[in-house]
């Protein structure tokens, strides 16, 4: 029998026994634990240790995260990792042994932070997802989708489940997407451009064609209202030939009636003759076989043989024509047979084109190097639209109010081509219908080819006749026979040889003008124009250059040594001739 004092002591001897086995079994436990024998996670918190187990049926649940190509963790609600898969390691590039029990913030950028402070507590209520980057154990930033879905944990506690997807591939395809997307649409801007320009070229092309369809239209009209105004005009006097021709056959006539026929024969056939050369002109012109027959000659003296030429058609029709020149000669390098012809025409259309009574005026000036030619009338005008052809050839412009006064529509389309063959330029301006007109003129003044003579500037002396000349020239002959020459033609004329001696006979002789060889030894003639220019009285002595270059370079510079002109050897008489008018 035991007494009740033995039961106690054996008691209290099984409880030792009991905690003994216990310690020694949680000893064990922690020793599997540190040595990473036994899946469990000791958590310090609150001053005590806290172990956390993963057995059983988590053990599958491990393996199985285990195969997975997404990043797996599992933390505590205090953000504690109790277990990290190796994919989410292999992403952070950490050890594994040193993941568990750090803080998930550990692995997120301090500037997402609060971003994901705010993602964790959304999905304590309910599963969440988001793009978030983790920081690599480099330093480098990492691209991932990260769900996070509520987990139960041991001891009613719960916690979260945090799955990691590895957006790196998937951000690099969007790039390359990107950039394939940016070079699509450069391509396709690229091509939609050229698509443009080519619509536009093609565009413009096919207006180009219809513009030709139209002008060829135009002129398949012209032509042929060209013909028929072309027999009209052949008709006209045709008429009369042949009446004044049948009256010449009735016997008996008296002289007064003779006289008529005759008049009125030579009239009609100047007239057709006016025709065909016209008509002759144009096509020269259009086949470039006119050839112009260039002199110097003065503006005036051309504008008053066309003024000669159409004075009858201009009193015949009660018009009055008014006249204006500049005080300065005009001189032109041109042919005055054809710029005649282009002032009779300008004069004859504004006879043509007007009512009787009316008034024209021709005025000529000049504008730097070139004269302007203006010829005005206060006739009919010319409508808007027509300005820009009116100088096309067959262009007919609606005359109905005139009708009978109808040209051939070439006159002005050779005016222009003599003009611009002469290196001018013609414009016409007009207010409107019974505006009146104006054709305009521009011709260049024969500033830089005087029969290559250049004359710079005008001076008083050179608009008076030079009377007495001083010739200058080491070769004997050639000045002795330029004196002879100049003595004919009706001037006081001395001779030297030398710049010394020219210099010398001025005092004396006092020239109006001198004509200086250049190239003569010792002082040659831009050192004796110089002195010349420097002496008080003689400023405006006119100073022609001889010599035997004429290219642009040479003209330049005698114009710059103070030449007033420049002739080269051999001298041409008429423009010598020219030169004593002014």
């Amino acid at each position: 029998m035991v007494s009740p004092g033995n039961e106690t002591h054996q008691e209290l001897l099984l409880k030792i026994h009991d905690l003994t086995l216990r310690l020694e079994e949680a000893q064990e436990t922690l020793e599997a634990i540190h040595a990473a024998t036994v899946d469990a996670v000791v958590v310090y918190h609150d001053g005590k240790h806290r172990v956390y187990t993963l057995e059983g049926v988590d053990t599958i649940y491990r393996r199985l995260f285990e195969t997975l190509n997404e990043g797996v963790l599992v933390a505590t609600a205090d953000r504690t990792i109790l277990y990290a898969n190796r994919r989410f390691a292999d992403l952070v590039g950490v050890e594994l042994s040193r993941i568990t029990g750090a803080s998930v913030e550990r692995f997120v950028p301090l500037a997402q932070m609060a971003d994901f402070s705010a993602f964790l507590e959304r999905a304590e209520e309910m599963p969440h997802r988001d793009d978030l980057s983790l920081i690599r154990a480099d330093g480098g930033l990492v691209p991932v989708l990260v769900s996070i879905n509520p987990a139960p944990l041991e001891r009613s506690e719960t916690g979260c489940a945090i799955v990691v997807t590895d957006l790196t591939e998937l951000r690099q395809v969007q790039e390359a997407l990107r950039r394939a997307n940016e070079e699509l649409e450069e391509r396709i801007e690229a091509r939609t451009a050229d698509l443009l320009c080519a619509n536009a070229a093609l565009e413009t092309e096919i207006a180009e064609r219809m513009r030709v369809e139209e002008a060829l239209r135009n002129e398949d009209r012209q032509k042929d209202e060209f013909l028929a105004i072309l027999s009209h005009e052949l008709r006209n006097p045709l008429t009369p030939l042949r009446n004044a021709t049948q009256i010449m056959k009735k016997p008996g006539l008296d002289e007064t009636r003779l006289a008529w026929c005759r008049d009125v024969i030579d009239r009609q056939v100047e007239h057709l003759v006016r025709l065909v050369d016209d008509l002759l002109d144009i096509s020269r012109i259009s086949r470039g076989k006119i050839e112009l027959k260039k002199e110097i000659v003065e503006l005036r003296a051309i504008i008053d043989s066309a003024i000669e030429s159409s004075q009858p058609f201009i009193e015949a029709a009660g018009h009055e024509l008014r006249v204006s020149f500049s005080d300065e000669p005009l001189l032109l390098n041109a042919d005055p047979v054809r710029l005649t012809q282009v002032f009779a025409n300008l004069l004859n259309n504004a006879a043509k084109y007007m009512k009787a009574g009316g008034k024209i005026y021709l005025s000529a000036r000049r504008q730097e190097a070139t004269a302007i030619v203006s010829v005005r009338d206060t006739g009919i005008g010319i409508p808007a639209e027509a300005l820009i052809s009116i100088f096309d050839l067959f262009t007919q412009v609606d005359r109905s109010t005139n009708h009978g006064q109808g040209g051939l529509g070439i006159g002005l389309a050779l005016v222009r081509s003599l003009v611009h063959l002469h290196g001018g330029q013609v414009e016409v301006y007009s207010a409107g219908p019974d505006q009146g007109s104006d054709f305009v003129v521009y011709l260049p003044l024969a500033t830089e080819c005087l029969n290559d003579v250049t004359r710079p500037k005008t001076s008083a002396s050179m608009l008076q006749s030079p009377r007495r000349i001083l010739v200058v020239d080491d070769n004997h002959d050639v000045a002795d026979s330029l004196g002879i020459l100049l003595q004919y033609l009706g001037a006081e004329v001395q001779v030297v040889y030398d710049g010394a001696s020219a210099l010398e006979t001025i005092e004396a002789f006092k020239p109006d003008l001198m004509i200086l060889d250049l190239g003569m030894p010792g002082m040659d003639g831009y050192e004796v124009a110089r002195q010349i220019r420097q002496k008080p009285g003689f400023q405006d002595v006119m100073l022609i250059a001889l010599t035997g270059w004429g290219q642009k370079k040479d003209r330049a510079r005698t114009r710059m040594e103070g030449f007033d002109y420049h002739l080269v050897k051999p001298v041409d008489i008429e423009a010598l001739k020219t030169l004593l008018s002014l």
